[in-house]
């Protein structure tokens, strides 16, 4: 259907660029200096305040309904706002949860909304208590085909010039990802140690800038930064010979990010190579890994058992390859994009 895309993070601005997506910096920098660029429509945002001038002069066509993938209050009030002046329905997909979506204004917003889509089950039990709704809808991201059909590793025999590539790709978050991805590296640094023939690669953005640059210092970890345009993803992901999902052990931050889980899973997943969970059980990511009988799952804080999972993986990769290949068309009439694209379709559809 024709449509336009509105983004709010910059750090996405050349693949936004790329595929002519609107940037829409949401929230902007707070300072003074940026009140009079406000006022004249140069920015869209200024201290929670959003400037019809810019939205005027950025979004000129009609539009019948506006769907809002969210990660924060800021995205949902803006999205609120925005459909709002243009006259229009919002569907809401909520992608992670916090303490502040459940605000009396925030839950205002989520209550009215035309639709409420959640990304995962247990976020979607969460809602409807909160909120009093019982018809929102569960759609969390699909595996595209490419995914479905990556090249396997070849050879599956690790030695220093063929070293097992473990692989991290997303955002690494402090208050996600802190007290269990420290772990996986300081698990790495001891598996050399041991003479095992062992790398960590960590593709995405980091958030604060600062979080784990000891980490990064530990032999056989490395962080590449973010990686675009999207099609080199597909690439590395073949390069990959297993993933790591980390959901951290602090219980405050556990309390939140279990009800959510990781965009790329269903890629993950599909791409057949071998997956570790490392963090609390009861996590949407680990209660989806555990239904489908998926992946090395360690629930218990570590180094140690990471370290036999690493050793474990080695030794049996061919047999854990052969293990997914068999589940693969499985996972294609569960995890895929389209089976997902049908559904957004259907959900938007009214």
């Amino acid at each position: 259907m024709p449509h336009s895309v509105l983004y709010t993070d910059a750090a996405f601005k050349e693949h936004g660029d790329a595929s002519k997506y609107l940037l829409s910096q949401v929230p902007y920098h707070p300072a003074k200096r940026y009140f009079l660029p406000f006022m004249m429509g140069a920015i869209p945002e200024w201290r929670g305040k959003f400037s019809n001038k810019w939205l005027n002069k950025n979004l000129r066509e009609e539009y019948g309904k506006l769907y809002a993938f969210v990660y924060s209050v800021n995205c949902l009030n803006y999205a609120d706002w925005i459909a709002r002046q243009i006259n229009v329905p919002l569907i809401v997909h909520v992608a992670d949860h916090s303490e502040l979506f459940e605000k009396a204004n925030i839950t205002k917003v989520l209550k009215r909304c035309a639709k409420l889509i959640c990304i995962t089950e247990e976020m979607k039990s969460k809602y409807e208590v909160m909120l009093g709704r019982k018809d929102i809808e569960v759609l969390h991201n699909g595996a595209e085909e490419c995914c479905f059909t990556l090249a396997y590793p070849n050879p599956v025999t690790f030695n220093e010039k063929n070293p097992l590539r473990l692989c991290f790709l997303g955002g690494l978050f402090s208050h996600l990802h802190g007290d269990c991805i420290e772990d996986v590296a300081n698990a790495v640094s001891i598996s050399r140690c041991n003479k095992k023939s062992i790398e960590f690669h960590l593709y995405g953005q980091i958030n604060p800038s600062s979080f784990g640059k000891d980490m990064f210092r530990e032999p056989g970890v490395t962080h590449h930064g973010i990686i675009m345009p999207l099609a080199k993803k597909f690439e590395i992901m073949e390069k990959a010979h297993c993933f790591v999902i980390p959901s951290s052990f602090d219980p405050k931050n556990h309390r939140h990010y279990r009800y959510s889980f990781p965009t790329k899973l269903p890629e993950l997943i599909a791409s057949g190579r071998p997956i570790i969970s490392y963090g609390p059980r009861n996590t949407a990511s680990n209660r989806l890994l555990e239904d489908h009988s998926i992946g090395i799952r360690i629930h218990e804080r570590s180094v140690q058992k990471l370290t036999s999972a690493f050793s474990f993986v080695a030794d049996r990769y061919s047999d854990l390859l052969k293990a997914n290949i068999s589940k693969r068309l499985t996972y294609n009439n569960i995890f895929s994009a389209e089976k997902v694209q049908r559904k957004l379709s259907e959900i938007l559809n009214f």
